[in-house]
C-alpha cells in the first residue's frame, strides 16, 4: 500500500511559450490554465467529482487544481502582536472588508510589492527572514518566530513591522489563485516508468497501461482508499519482440460500465515489411501486435498469450488490424471509437468504429487504400505515394516482396469516412498530386495522412449546443510529432469537431476545425461543456475550450401539466438582429429535431436534434450556420419535426 505523495507544485497562469490556441468561432473561447510538467501524455477525469488527472510517460500521476472564481481569495494579511512574555498573537484581516485602526495599510502594500522577505524588528532591533519555501519565519541563523500554523497563511509573499514591534504577514495573492498540480504517485509505487495509456474508473479507481523493460505490454489497477493506493497487476501481454518499427503505445479505455479495460498494442512495422533482425528475423506482424485487447477490470495477474491459438482461446483479442490506435473512447450511444495513425507512406490516418471480431486492415490496407508493397509486381522506384520523404523509405524498408503473406480475411471493415470540409487531403496514386477531397465532391479515409489524430472525446452527457450535442472531437498532433504532413499544407495541432453519422454498417462524418495553434497537442478530456487539452511540447500548456452549451430547456410552467400534442409558436422577437427564441411543445417522448432553412430550402442549421421526454421547451438561434458564421439578413423558414408530425414558420434576420 502506497501513501499518497502530497507535493505542490504551482503552474502560472500566464501564456505558455511556442503556443497560440486560437479559436476559428466566435462562440468558441480558449483559457490557458497552467503549464503540465515535462513528458505528460494523458489527461483524464474521475466521474466522482470531475477532477482533473495527469499522466506521465515516466509513471507520475498529479492531480490538477484548477481555481474557480467562486474559490478566489484576495488581498490577506495576518497580524502578530507580542504579548508581555514574548508569545504572539496572529490574527488575520482582508482590507477589503476593513483595515483594523493603527494599521499602516500603505506600508504593507508597499513590502507585498517589493516581495520583501527581510524585515528589522523595531522594538529589539533584530532582522526577521521569511523563507517562502518552507513558510517560517526566522531570525539568523535558524531561530524560529513563526510558521504556517501559526500565521495560517499558505502563499506568504512579504513581511513587515511597523513601529510597535507588530508583524504582518502578506499573501501572496497570485500565488494563492494560480492553478497548479500536486503529485499523486510515481513509478515506484506502480512499478511502471514507460506509461502510455490512462483512465479512471466511476469509483476513482485508476487504470495505467505501461510497458515493462522486458516489451511487454501491462495494465495496472490503482484502488484508491483515503491517502492511499494499493496497486495490483490486471493484465500483461507475453513478450512483444522489437521490429523494423516499433509503437509501444498501449493506450486503454473503461468500458462505460467499469467491467472491461480495452488495450491497444501497437505495430511493429510500418506496412508488414519484414524484420531482419533479433530473435523474430524473417517475422512481420506478430499475434500480440496491431490489435486491440479487451480483458476484465477486476482481473488480477491475467497473462495475454503469444501464441495465435492460446491468444484466441483466450478471448482477450478484441479487434485486429490496427496500425497503433494511440486513443479510444466510447461514443454517447455506446459504441467504441479509436484513433489509428498510418504509415510513412502517404496513406490516410484513421478514425475507427470498433466492434468486436473485425479486422480493419492493417498492415494490408490503411485507409481504405491496399498496401502496395503486397503486390508482386510493386515497385518502390514508381510508388508516387512516397514522395514525402520518410524514415521508412529513407531506410529501405519499401521494396518489391513477393514473399508479402496474404490477407486473412475477405473483408475489412473501413476507417470513419470524412466528408470535409476540413483535414481531408490526400495525395492521388496515380498522378502524385496533392488533392482535397471534398472541395472534388469526394469523401477521405479518414484523415490527410500524418495528421496522427488523437485526444479522442465524445459528448456522452449530450449537454453541448444542439450542433456538438452527443458529437466527438479529436486533435491532431501532426507536424509536432513529424514533418511529413508539410507537402499537403494542411493546418494541423488543431481540435476538431466530428459531427458523426452512422450510415449502414459505418460512420461518416463532417470533421470542422474550431481551434488551431496548438503546440503538439496530444491528449484532451471533456467535462460539461468544456475540453481540456494538454501539449507535448512547447510551453506544455493545458488549455480549456469552452463550447456552447445546450440552450434547448424544459420550461417552467405554472401548471404541470403535459402537453395535449406537438406545437410550434412564433418565435420572439421577430424580427430580430442578434438573438431570438423558439418555443415548442412535444406531446410524448421520442426524438425530436427543429432545424433552420433558407428561402431556397436549404438547411442553415440543426437547433435540436434529440430524443426528448414530454414537457415545454425552447431554444435560441443567434443567426449563424452548422460551422458557426454569421448568415446574411432574410427570411428564414425554421421546422419541428417530430415522428408525424411537423410544423414551419417563417422568421426574419435583420442587421
Amino acid at each position: 500500500m502506497r501513501k499518497i505523495i502530497g507535493i505542490v507544485l504551482i503552474g502560472w497562469t500566464l501564456s505558455a511559450a511556442g503556443a497560440d490556441p486560437r479559436p476559428l468561432r466566435d462562440d468558441v473561447q480558449v483559457r490557458h490554465v497552467l503549464d503540465v510538467s515535462r513528458r505528460t501524455m494523458r489527461i483524464a477525469k474521475d466521474p466522482r467529482d470531475n477532477s482533473l488527472y495527469t499522466l506521465t510517460a515516466t509513471g507520475t500521476i498529479y492531480r490538477i487544481r484548477i481555481k474557480g472564481e467562486d474559490e478566489r481569495v484576495g488581498e490577506t494579511i495576518a497580524r502578530g502582536v507580542r504579548n508581555a512574555e514574548g508569545a504572539w498573537t496572529w490574527t488575520q484581516f482582508r482590507p477589503a472588508e476593513g483595515v483594523p485602526a493603527g494599521v499602516p495599510i500603505d506600508e504593507i502594500r508597499a513590502a507585498a510589492e517589493a516581495a520583501a522577505t527581510r524585515a528589522t524588528d523595531p522594538i529589539e532591533d533584530q532582522i526577521h527572514v521569511l523563507d517562502t519555501r518552507n513558510n517560517r519565519i526566522i531570525t539568523p541563523p535558524n531561530k524560529e518566530v513563526a510558521n504556517l500554523d501559526d500565521y495560517g497563511i499558505a502563499f506568504p509573499r512579504a513581511i513587515y513591522f511597523d513601529a510597535e514591534g507588530a508583524l504582518y504577514v502578506v499573501l501572496d495573492v497570485e500565488a494563492a489563485n494560480a492553478s497548479g498540480e500536486e503529485r499523486i504517485a510515481t513509478s515506484a509505487d506502480h512499478k511502471l516508468n514507460d506509461t502510455q495509456g490512462f483512465d479512471i474508473a466511476a469509483d476513482g479507481t485508476f487504470y495505467i497501461g505501461g510497458n515493462s523493460g522486458n516489451k511487454v505490454i501491462n495494465v495496472v489497477r490503482g484502488v484508491r482508499d483515503g491517502e492511499n493506493i494499493e496497486w495490483t497487476t490486471v493484465a500483461r501481454t507475453e513478450r512483444i519482440p522489437p521490429g523494423t518499427k516499433n509503437h509501444p503505445h498501449p493506450a486503454i479505455v473503461l468500458r462505460p460500465d467499469d467491467l472491461f479495460v480495452y488495450v491497444n498494442s501497437g505495430s511493429r512495422t510500418d506496412h508488414g515489411e519484414l524484420s531482419e533482425e533479433g530473435a523474430f528475423a524473417g517475422a512481420r506482424e506478430l499475434p500480440l501486435s496491431s490489435a486491440i485487447f479487451r480483458v476484465p477490470a477486476d482481473g488480477e495477474d491475467l497473462l495475454i498469450p503469444a501464441a495465435e491459438e492460446a491468444l484466441q482461446a483466450s478471448g482477450y483479442l478484441y479487434a485486429d488490424g490496427f496500425r497503433n490506435a494511440f486513443d479510444m473512447a466510447f461514443a454517447a450511444n455506446g459504441d467504441l471509437f479509436a484513433a489509428d495513425n498510418g504509415p510513412d507512406s502517404d496513406m490516410a490516418d484513421e478514425v475507427c468504429w470498433v466492434r468486436q471480431g473485425l479486422h480493419y486492415g492493417f498492415p494490408w490496407r490503411m485507409g481504405a487504400m491496399d498496401t502496395a508493397q503486397r503486390f508482386p509486381d510493386y515497385d518502390p522506384a514508381a510508388d508516387l505515394l512516397l514522395l514525402t520523404r520518410s524514415d521508412a523509405r529513407d531506410r529501405g524498408l519499401f521494396y518489391n516482396d513477393p514473399t508479402y503473406p496474404p490477407p486473412p480475411v475477405e473483408r475489412f471493415a473501413d476507417p470513419v469516412l470524412n466528408l470535409g470540409p476540413d483535414a481531408d487531403r490526400y495525395r492521388d496514386p496515380s498522378t502524385g498530386e496533392v488533392r482535397d477531397a471534398s472541395d472534388e465532391g469526394g469523401a477521405a479515409y479518414t484523415f490527410t495522412p500524418h495528421s496522427s489524430p488523437l485526444g479522442l472525446v465524445f459528448d456522452v452527457e449530450k449537454v453541448l449546443a444542439p450542433e456538438f450535442r452527443g458529437d466527438g472531437f479529436v486533435l491532431r498532433i501532426g507536424g509536432d510529432c513529424c514533418n511529413l504532413i508539410n507537402p499537403f499544407n494542411d493546418p494541423d495541432e488543431d481540435l476538431i469537431h466530428m459531427d458523426l453519422e452512422k450510415v449502414g454498417d459505418n460512420y461518416q462524418a463532417r470533421m470542422t476545425r474550431i481551434v488551431e495553434g496548438f503546440s503538439g497537442p496530444i491528449d484532451a478530456e471533456i467535462i460539461g461543456n468544456k475540453i481540456y487539452v494538454i501539449e507535448w511540447s512547447g510551453g506544455r500548456g493545458l488549455w480549456e475550450i469552452t463550447l456552447p452549451g445546450s440552450s434547448a430547456t424544459a420550461v417552467e410552467e405554472e401548471s404541470s401539466s403535459v402537453p395535449d400534442g406537438y406545437a410550434l409558436a412564433q418565435n420572439y422577437p421577430n424580427p430580430f438582429n442578434s438573438n431570438t427564441t423558439i418555443a415548442y411543445e412535444v406531446g410524448g417522448e421520442g426524438l425530436v429535431e427543429l432545424t433552420v432553412y433558407n428561402a431556397a430550402g436549404q438547411k442553415i442549421r440543426d437547433l435540436v436534434q434529440d430524443r426528448l421526454a414530454a414537457g415545454h421547451y425552447e431554444v435560441q438561434w443567434d443567426g449563424r450556420d452548422d460551422r458557426g458564421r454569421a448568415v446574411a439578413s432574410g427570411t428564414y423558414i425554421y421546422q419541428l419535426t417530430a415522428g408525424n408530425y411537423q410544423e414551419s414558420r417563417s422568421l426574419t434576420l435583420l442587421k
